[in-house]
């Protein structure tokens, strides 16, 4: 029955796009610009900043369809198991799509734990970039091809605030200037390649509080609807990478394929 329900609202929620910025800039036209924008006085060293930004740059897009999508959840700053809530969210979309852009392969926080460095450091001092490099590690084993790697969180009510979503600590959101927002939960993703972790596209999206208000009396009943706006808030999601994902399937077309020795290059 749920999930029936939730393929009946994605297809509206297509048309609802909450904020959804995607990418595919060239990094060798970037990095042609800063060249000839840049020029050191004579017998003068670049600085240590310019040499991270050049290696930062370096990096092409290589988006082509069909792929392997991997779905990351992260929760509380790590990566973990998909509830069954969001995860018949994803298969709706799985269904709606029928392979128009290939699979989605749930990335496995078992899988990635094996494949963790024998040095790797304790996860509760990990940071963002650690939590990313988990997961980009996890979906190289599982031959994914790209990744989105989210957050969900619920309002926090005691801050006061509709934007006061404490467990976005990875992600963190995009929202539109000026765009008001008054919301149950908040998803929020990132897309990047597996490979050279390219970033394709920053998503976010929100659940609304029309559906879900009910008396509040037992903390069961809290949980509950803690699990319901969380899953509302994965299925707008969903059709934010389904809206992504169309808009790089057009941009697919103009990019160049990335060689083996460029892609040495870069790296």
């Amino acid at each position: 029955m749920w999930f029936n329900l939730v393929t009946a609202g994605l297809a509206l929620l297509m048309a609802t796009a909450c904020a959804t910025h995607v990418q595919t800039t060239s990094g060798a036209d970037y990095l042609a610009r800063y060249d000839g924008s840049y020029t050191p006085a004579a017998g003068a060293v670049a600085s240590e900043v310019d040499v991270q930004v050049r290696q930062i740059a370096a990096v092409e897009p290589d988006i082509r369809f069909p792929a392997r999508i991997g779905l990351a959840r992260i929760e509380r700053g790590h990566l973990a198991a998909i509830p069954e809530r969001e995860g018949e969210a994803w298969a709706a979309l799985a269904q709606q799509l029928d392979g128009l852009y290939g699979e989605f392969v749930p990335v496995s926080p078992l899988i990635a734990a094996m494949v963790a460095p024998e040095n790797d450091k304790p996860r509760y001092s990990y940071t963002a970039a650690d939590t990313i490099a988990e997961i980009r590690r996890g979906a190289a084993r599982q031959h994914l091809d790209y990744v989105l790697a989210y957050e969900v969180s619920t309002s926090n009510r005691s801050k006061g605030s509709a934007l006061s979503f404490a467990d976005l600590t990875v992600i963190g959101m995009f929202v539109l200037p000026g765009r008001n927002v008054e919301a149950e939960a908040a998803a929020s993703g990132i897309l990047i390649d597996v490979r050279n972790g390219y970033p394709y596209a920053t998503l976010t999206a929100f659940a609304d509080k029309k559906g879900l208000s009910r008396t509040i009396n037992s903390w069961q009943v809290r949980q509950e609807m803690m699990k319901d706006a969380s899953a509302k808030a994965v299925l707008e999601l969903a059709g934010e990478l389904r809206s992504a994902l169309e808009q790089l399937a057009v941009k697919a077309h103009s990019i160049k394929p990335v060689s083996a020795e460029n892609a040495a290059a870069g790296s």
